[in-house]
Parts: C-alpha cells; sequence; structure tokens
C-alpha cells in the first residue's frame, strides 16, 4: 500500500509483492455491514462474539469525541499492522467509533510482512500515520531513530493510569512513551474439553511431559503446531519457547535474556528451546510431525483438537487461540468445549509470572497531526479497549477495562492472568530488534526440521544481538 496521497502503480506493485493480505477502510460506522458500505451509523459491530454491546461502542464513541474535542477532522489515517482476516475486522470495529465520531477514514493494512512494508516505507519516504506492530520492540527500534512520535505530552496522565508499569517500561525511551498497548496476550495451554485424557492442574512440566509420552504412542499427538505465515513463518513458536523458558527460571532471569544480557546460546536459554525441539522435532509428539507443522498455516493451530478423527490433544498458544478455533469450528463453545490450563512453573515466583506480547500502536513523527493525536487519545482510553475485550478475540493491557466486557468465562479467566499476574514480563520478541526476531523465527522452522542444529542456530541468533 502506497501511504502517500498518491499511489504510483510502481510502488504498489512492490507492497503487493512483499505480502499485503488485508486492506480494510472503517467509514463512518461502528457496523460491520455499514463499515464497509459507508451507510449510516449505528451503535453495534459484529465481533467474535456476536454483536458488540451498544453500551459499549456508544460510550466508545463518547471517548473519540472527548479525544478529539468535538471536531469533524474528515480526511484519513492510514495504519500498518500485522492482522489479518477476522481478527483485523475486529480490531477495525473497536476503531470505527472514532470514525463516527470524527468524520475520519480509517485505513489499515494487515501483513504478516508487515516490519519489511515499514522499513521499505521509511527509506522512501512513503510511511503510514500509525502502525500497529506486533511487540514493544518496533515501539524502541524506532524511537531510538527518532521516527516515532513521543506520546508523554499528548496522553498526560493517561498512560499511567490505564497501562501497568511493566508494559509501560517496555515502550519506553529516555523517559518518553512511544506505543499504546491494546491487544495484549496471556499465555496457556488449550485443550477439548471433551476429548483431552491428561492432567488439567498438573504439578510440573515433567507431569504434564510423562503424561504426553504416554499419549504420542496412542497415535493421537499430544501438541498441536502450525507454524507456516509466509514471511513470517515460525513466528508462532517464539510463544512457546518465550513461556516455557519463564516457567523454568522466572521472571527475573527472562528479563535478563529480553534486555540482553543472558544471550541466546546461555545454558538457560538452550534448555528452553531444546523443550521446543523435543515436541516440534518428534514425528509423534506433535500432529501430523515436524514438515506438517511447518507447512501448514498458523491459523490452524488449534484446530487438530476438533478436527474429525482428532489429531492432537494440547496447544500452548494465546488468549487469541479461541476467536481462531471458533472461526474454522464455529459450533465449539467456550468454556464448554475449550478451556485452558497454565504451564506449570518449577518455583512460587516463575508459576505466578506472567510473559506478555501483544500489540503496540505508535505513531510516526512525521505524520503528527491533531487527527493522529486524537486517534491515539482515543485509542489509549478504556472505552476504546473494551471493544476489544468484548469481540472475544484477546484481552487488552489496559487495567481498567472491566471484565464484564469479555463475553464469555474462558477470556474474563484469560485477562485475569494478567490481572492478577504477581510479575508481567515482556520476552525477548518484544524487545528485541526485528532483525534478531526474524532470525528466531527463522531458526524456530529450522529447529523443527532438524533438532540437531539447535547449538548453531542459537549461535546465529545471538551473533545478532546488539552489544549491551
Amino acid at each position: 500500500m502506497n501511504f502517500s496521497r498518491k499511489r504510483p502503480a510502481t510502488r504498489l506493485r512492490l507492497v503487493i509483492a512483499l505480502g499485503v493480505t488485508t486492506g480494510l477502510a472503517v467509514t463512518g460506522c461502528a457496523s460491520a455491514s455499514d463499515s464497509s458500505s459507508g451507510g449510516a451509523a449505528t451503535s453495534a459491530a459484529t465481533s467474535a462474539a456476536g454483536t458488540l454491546p451498544s453500551a459499549l461502542v456508544d460510550a466508545a464513541v463518547a471517548a473519540a469525541k472527548t479525544a478529539s474535542g468535538g471536531i469533524q477532522f474528515g480526511g484519513e489515517i492510514n495504519i500498518l499492522g500485522v492482522t489479518s482476516g477476522d481478527e483485523a475486522k475486529a480490531l477495525t470495529d473497536a476503531m470505527a467509533p472514532f470514525t463516527t465520531a470524527t468524520g475520519t477514514k480509517i485505513n489499515y493494512t494487515g501483513s504478516q510482512d508487515w516490519s519489511t512494508v515499514l522499513a521499505t516505507g521509511i527509506a522512501s519516504n512513503n510511511v503510514p500515520d500509525i502502525v500497529d506492530a506486533q511487540g514493544a520492540g518496533t515501539a524502541l527500534t524506532y524511537a531510538k531513530q527518532g521516527l516515532f512520535l513521543p506520546l508523554n505530552s499528548i496522553l498526560g496522565d493517561t498512560l499511567k493510569a490505564n497501562y501497568s508499569q511493566g508494559l509501560l517500561d517496555a515502550v519506553t525511551v529516555n523517559g518518553d512513551t512511544y506505543g499504546i498497548w491494546g491487544e495484549t496476550d496471556a499465555f496457556m495451554v488449550w485443550y477439548n474439553t471433551k476429548t483431552y485424557t491428561g492432567p488439567t492442574k498438573p504439578a510440573s512440566y515433567d507431569e504434564l511431559n510423562t503424561w504426553a509420552t504416554t499419549q504420542a504412542a496412542t497415535g493421537v499427538a499430544p501438541w498441536c503446531m502450525a507454524l507456516e505465515a509466509g514471511p513470517g513463518s515460525g513466528f508462532r513458536a517464539e510463544s512457546w519457547v518465550e513461556n516455557m523458558f519463564l516457567k523454568m527460571y522466572g521472571p527475573e532471569k527472562l528479563a535478563a535474556w529480553a534486555n540482553g544480557t543472558l544471550p541466546f546460546n546461555s545454558p538457560e536459554v538452550k534448555a528452553a528451546f531444546q523443550r521446543y525441539a523435543d515436541v516440534a522435532g518428534s514425528k509423534t509428539m506433535v500432529n501430523g510431525g515436524p514438515q506438517t507443522v511447518v507447512s501448514t498455516s498458523f491459523l490452524n493451530y488449534t484446530t487438530g483438537m476438533f478436527s474429525s478423527p482428532q489429531q492432537c490433544q494440547l496447544s500452548l498458544w494465546g488468549n487469541y487461540a479461541v476467536g481462531l478455533t471458533t472461526s474454522t469450528y464455529p459450533n465449539v463453545q467456550v468454556p464448554g468445549d475449550m478451556n485452558f490450563f497454565t504451564v506449570p512453573g518449577a518455583t512460587p515466583a516463575a508459576d505466578t509470572a506472567q510473559n506478555t506480547a501483544g500489540h503496540v500502536l505508535s505513531a510516526l513523527k512525521s505524520k503528527d497531526s491533531p487527527t493522529v493525536e486524537a486517534f491515539m487519545k482515543y485509542w489509549a482510553s478504556s472505552d476504546a479497549q473494551s471493544l476489544i475485550a468484548a469481540s472475544g478475540r484477546w484481552s487488552v493491557g489496559n487495567k481498567n477495562v472491566a471484565l464484564a466486557s469479555y463475553p464469555n468465562a474462558t477470556m474474563k479467566a484469560s485477562a485475569d492472568l494478567l490481572n492478577n499476574a504477581s510479575t508481567i514480563v515482556i520476552g525477548p520478541t518484544g524487545t528485541m530488534p526485528t532483525a534478531v526476531v526474524a532470525a528466531w523465527d527463522k531458526a524456530n522452522i529450522a529447529i523443527a526440521q532438524d533438532p540437531s542444529t539447535l547449538d548453531a542456530q542459537l549461535d546465529a541468533i545471538q551473533a545478532l544481538v546488539p552489544a549491551n
């Protein structure tokens, strides 16, 4: 997508080649049907949970009017992000009240290769107004280069009032905050309540792994996994490794890994990757074996739990698993058919800590305008974030979003994991430079295909980590 007002054909072809997968325009209403047709404003939007509650939508429109000072800006805002398909639709539904309040069209373009699109755009001076990035690393990288807009003076005390210090620290450079957390993921082990035969409250990973080894011999794999995502293939295994590491070594060690003081080729990090290799690189521990895992779309990460015949029983994934699973199997009821437990920790501190990832919204400094600043104020509000929660696809980082906003008990419980965590830690995928994370993703594929390359893969990733 070309983010300037003119659209040269050469640039458009380049971005299509880079893999833009979704372009959604939000045009003046909060209704899913009207948002694509430019119809009259309404106070409802569709979601994974059905129709968003009109009271929440109305509150979000009021919040957008407050953020904009009641001004009808008109015009448009271009947002580049990672989200596509039904998930992008849920996200743009939460943005629609801003259009209703201000008359500003929101153009959201989603791509699994969003980071390359952004880097190419920066090099050619063709950038979006706002970036919906995966993790905090993008905000940190471009903030240090002076390319992202500092938000402290724009948002005042809103961020401190609505977000935990741990989340704010992750997007702060030299005292200035550069990003707003939206969808914020907790991670857990999902299972089909009707077919799962293992422990739902394992006291240790060893207990869970003992069951998994026995289960593997039955012909139905214990673990579900799918890693194909075009240029981003392998990224869905990041959370598998990070969460295993957290539960093995605790939040302080995970923070050390995230800030670069604990290297990728350290014994601790290698041990977490070894757990991943033991599953993803096995012909019996994961559905279909390694080649199936690396060639199956990540959108099908959990679907093997509900396929007929069943292919696998467990999935370590984020709370977004609910929305993606029910998109494929709409008859799956939550929590009746699908529920979760957490990865057991080796120590009390590890057991109650939560690793989180998610999306961070940042504005390009060169695109600063009253309209962009108003949108950032809106997005930081609890009313805007309540619509994301109500979609039933994610939990949110905004701590003032009421649990009642979530559409089912499972998503409420997922949000509670973050709300009640003793410590919230951002893992290295949320803090490391894009090049490091991209190398990690490629390594995830290589390790699944050949676990014997583990040491070489970790050495190669570490070589890209900037010196402290």
